[in-house]
């Protein structure tokens, strides 16, 4: 029985001036509140969606609203419109519970067990926030274990985004993704892609450890596609070292005759790429001077200018592209940490130098190196003098600066060598003169202890000859040092190798012709050292072979 409305007759129109207001309440999150407890109850339900043999109770409104899907059903002549049940297959049943959920309550979590499926269902159930919501998950949790997983997501489901995270990806940690399973039992039509997709991007030595990787990891049925995936790298642009090492004792390169002669040919072409000249960069007294000394003839000619000049920094030299970072800027005799890197093409007619990414540490005194065509730099100094841990790595592909996992004592005045897949970092000061050197697996970006040098060595020179590590002079909180120590690599022991002709700190050193070079520096009474003395591992003896033109110390010297 019907209830009748009270007669009411009252009116206040003309008694006042206030003038008419308008409210506008949000109230959808009551109604949603509502018909989400309605729907739990059972009130008010005109739909059950069926999914195996869970049912779904839910409201056609809502479902429209929210899904793409489900509003073309109940809005168009299809058979589900006019049925109280409608069958949806071929989707995981928890994931569209969860899905209608979040249609009602807006709340939804996702994690590593159920991204996947959400990210599929909402696809199918045309739901782009949520969609997009999953893909912003998978974009956080790229990792070296489901990165290939994630690509295939990326595929399946058409993410440029996430293909452009997993290219970037790849690039960045290229040695750790190659060595996992994940890579080693991907299908040959899948390695091919992702080789022709990185091969020009990172250094040929580790498209070659990929291809070997992969091969070797299953080689009964992969050993067949060999020629079809070692066309990838470029055996003439790898390292030395790797070919020496590596290459030339691998029995699947032996064993493939024509692969024989390309390692050869690559060798031989290396022996014709022996370095023929040290290049100089910056220093205390020569901030924007670039000087090439001819190891034939002795001359020294000028080299263009950097755009800013600086000393205790750091160069290095990657596929005859040189490399000048961060340093200290030298304003007015206050020391200014820098971070900005210049480069110099040199086999381009005209040199010039230009600008690259910089580094996101400020630092000076640190120490640079080389690996599978990365350069790392760690530790240095800040304008404050406090000695630096931190570290990270450039990808040349990128143009960019990745931060890594940092040493695990605070050095400034160290230097950094690379060599055999491992960074060593030795000596240098952090509240005492060290002795004390680490070594880096850039593959578990991780930091152990090894042997100590015994004398502590600042502001000295450290290069790889041979198999060994050599130190090079520097200060010991005493004295500039004459003296030189070479570490074995393969027992993990230090011997003193013969002196320098005269003591030096602040110098320069690099590896020329099988030969280690040295450059300039300040002796014991921080007298400049103008000359340049070059050490024979075979006589372990020291000769003079040349004189700077300039004061040179706190400089970088490369071989080229």
């Amino acid at each position: 029985m019907a209830m009748a409305a009270t007669e009411t007759s009252f009116s206040i129109n003309g008694t006042c001036s206030v003038e008419e207001q308008t409210h506008n309440i949000d109230h959808s999150s009551d109604l949603l509140q509502f018909a989400n407890e309605s729907r739990q109850d059972g009130c008010f339900n005109d739909i059950i969606i069926r999914v195996g043999e869970k049912n779904i109770p839910a409201n056609k409104m809502v479902l429209s609203c929210y899904s793409k899907y489900f509003n073309t059903m109940f809005n168009t002549e299809m058979k589900e419109k006019y049925k109280d049940v409608v069958e949806v297959h071929g989707v995981d049943a928890e994931s569209v519970e969860k899905l209608v959920e979040f249609m009602y309550t807006g709340k939804i979590n996702i994690n590593t067990n159920n991204v996947c499926d959400l990210l599929a269902v909402s696809d199918f159930l045309q739901m782009p926030s949520v969609r997009k919501l999953c893909i912003e998950y998978l974009l956080t949790t790229v990792s070296p274990q489901n990165c290939f997983t994630i690509q295939a997501l990326a595929d399946r489901f058409t993410i440029p985004k996430l293909t452009e995270k997993f290219n970037n990806f790849v690039v960045e940690n290229y040695q750790e993704v190659v060595s996992g399973d994940q890579f080693k039992k991907l299908s040959k039509n899948y390695v091919i892609k992702l080789l022709q997709s990185t091969h020009d991007k990172v250094s040929s030595d580790l498209v070659y450890t990929a291809v070997i990787n992969w091969v070797n990891f299953d080689l009964s049925s992969n050993e067949s596609y060999l020629s079809e995936v070692i066309k990838f790298v470029d055996f003439h642009e790898m390292s030395q070292a790797m070919l020496e090492d590596a290459v030339s004792v691998e029995p699947l390169i032996r064993k493939h005759g024509d692969l024989g002669y390309t390692l050869f040919d690559a060798l031989v072409h290396h022996s014709k790429k022996t370095e023929k000249s040290l290049i100089s960069i910056g220093g205390a007294k020569s901030l924007t001077k670039v000087t090439k000394f001819d190891l034939q003839t002795k001359q020294c000619i000028q080299l263009p200018d950097l755009p800013i000049g600086r000393d205790d920094a750091a160069a290095v030299v990657i596929d005859d592209v040189l490399y000048y970072l961060a340093g200290d800027l030298q304003i007015d005799g206050i020391i200014t940490a820098t971070n900005i890197v210049h480069r110099m093409k040199l086999k381009e007619k005209v040199l010039i130098w230009e600008k690259v990414a910089s580094m996101n540490v400020k630092r000076l005194r640190f120490g640079a190196a080389v690996l599978n065509g990365i350069i790392f730099v760690f530790g240095g100094s800040d304008d404050n003098y406090g000695s630096l841990s931190s570290g990270e790595f450039y990808v040349v592909s990128l143009n960019k600066w990745i931060q890594l996992k940092p040493m695990k004592i605070a050095r400034c005045g160290h230097s950094i060598v690379a060599h055999n897949g491992h960074l060593y970092s030795l000596g240098g000061y952090e509240s005492e003169y060290l002795c004390s050197m680490e070594q880096y697996d850039p593959f578990l970006d991780e930091w152990k202890d090894v042997a100590p040098m015994q004398t502590p060595r600042c502001w000295f020179a450290a290069v790889v000859l041979n198999n060994a590590i050599y130190a090079i002079g520097g200060y010991d909180g005493n004295e500039s040092l004459k003296s030189v120590k070479k570490y074995n690599v393969d027992d993990d022991t230090w011997v003193y190798v013969g002196n320098m002709n005269i003591e030096r700190s602040f110098h320069a050193a690099c590896v020329a012709q099988n030969k280690i070079y040295v450059v300039g520096g300040e002796d014991s009474k921080s007298k400049v050292v103008k000359s340049i003395e070059c050490y024979d591992d075979q006589t372990d003896k020291w000769s003079v072979v040349g004189e700077t033109e300039v004061e040179l110390y706190k400089h970088s010297l490369v071989a080229v």
